[in-house]
């Protein structure tokens, strides 16, 4: 779990959350001098998180049109236990020779 939080979320809201508490500050500063406080929207944080769905749709995208194989082009086994060993997944391609893809009936 401390993996986890170290690996993937912290690099994800850290930087969300140093933003968040200088907007807050700026907002704070702003309104005891008198100013105008940031709004969100203005600056590039917004921006950035628009962008980056954008660039997420666009990568999605992408990876389902050029990516993959075919659904015909191979046999694909799935993990399992045998003699209490945990036997990874295997994809094996099938050869084009016109067998069927199971192989060897």
């Amino acid at each position: 779990m401390t993996r986890i939080l170290i690996q993937y979320l912290l690099p994800l809201v850290a930087p969300s959350a140093v933003y968040v508490m200088w907007l807050l500050y700026s907002r704070y500063r702003a309104n005891k001098v008198g100013d105008v406080a940031p709004a969100f929207t203005r600056g590039g944080f917004f921006w950035a998180l628009l962008l980056g769905g954008v660039l997420l749709v666009a990568s999605l995208a992408t990876m389902a049109v050029m990516g993959g194989v075919d659904p015909d082009s191979g046999v694909y086994e799935a993990p399992r236990l045998e003699n209490g060993e945990i036997i990874g997944p295997s994809y094996t391609p099938a050869d084009n020779t016109g067998d069927s893809p199971g192989g060897n009936e």
